[in-house]
């Protein structure tokens, strides 16, 4: 309901707003971005459909170690307010589990070994991150201005669980969560080389048994290090943090991934 609340008062507020009164000064038509994000899993799997049985928590029950991934963006300028953003991001996790189940543990049909009461698996979760997201701005003054963001986030999510006491007990889940994404963002100038950024947004979608809630959140300071190079290009480094949380449920399969921790951005504006 929070989300659905911010969505229908950005959506008044970008389409009340006179958008000639706002228009920027100069935007750039391109601009690239290669992401490094240094990130922390947790979260849990509770999974009890047919076929499963099996409780735990990646943080709490796991040793699962930070990871650092790579990302592209891209930006393109469509008007004097609004631009289309997209970026891709791939992110691994490997680590063992300790999970407890009503009797056996199951994972897709196959029991895993109980010992005390619990098994331990070895899990690989692979996740492929695709965002499309169109931005138009909305307020405007002189030290910054603030977008109404709205689009996309499609994750494909895929668990490889290996049984540590028997290899041979293996199965795989794969779920892909297409979820809406709305919010705003913003950019302040601090100063002629700095400025200040962030994005919150997020949406929670429920249909015939399958649910999705999405929160996003970055923020972080920008210094421009190079201006107009002799190939005409503006750049720039971003240092900040980055929280992305989804909570997915399919019929009595209910999976929370959050990532979390600091993001390093190279940036080029042509």
């Amino acid at each position: 309901m929070k989300f659905k609340t911010l969505v229908i008062v950005l959506l008044i507020l970008a389409l009340a707003i006179p958008s000639a009164s706002f228009a920027r000064e100069r935007k750039y038509k391109h601009e690239g971005e290669l992401t490094i994000w240094q990130n922390e899993l947790s979260g849990s799997l509770n999974l009890s459909n047919a076929g499963y049985n099996l409780r735990t928590n990646f943080k709490g029950d796991g040793n699962f170690s930070k990871e650092t991934t790579a990302g592209l963006g891209w930006v393109y300028n469509i008007g004097k307010l609004s631009d289309v953003y997209i970026h891709y991001n791939k992110i691994e996790n490997s680590g063992r589990l300790r999970a407890v189940g009503t009797g056996a543990v199951a994972f897709n049909g196959i029991n895993y070994t109980v010992v005390g009461g619990v098994a331990t698996i070895d899990m690989n979760l692979k996740m492929d991150i695709f965002d499309i997201l169109g931005a138009r701005e909305i307020t405007r003054g002189e030290n910054g201005h603030i977008d109404f963001v709205y689009g996309l986030k499609i994750m494909k999510c895929s668990f490889n669980a290996v049984d540590a006491a028997n290899a041979a007990n293996t199965a795989n889940y794969d779920i892909t969560l297409p979820i809406p994404n709305f919010g705003v963002r913003g950019v302040y100038h601090m100063s002629k080389d700095w400025d200040a950024y962030g994005q919150f947004s997020g949406f929670s979608l429920n249909r015939s048994g399958k649910s999705g809630t999405l929160k996003y959140l970055d923020f972080g300071v920008e210094y421009k290090i190079k201006k107009q190079t002799s190939q005409n290009v503006d750049w720039s480094v971003a240092l900040g943090y980055k929280d992305e949380y989804i909570k997915g449920t399919d019929g009595n399969n209910n999976i929370v991934i959050e990532h979390k921790g600091p993001q390093f951005k190279i940036i080029g504006r042509f």
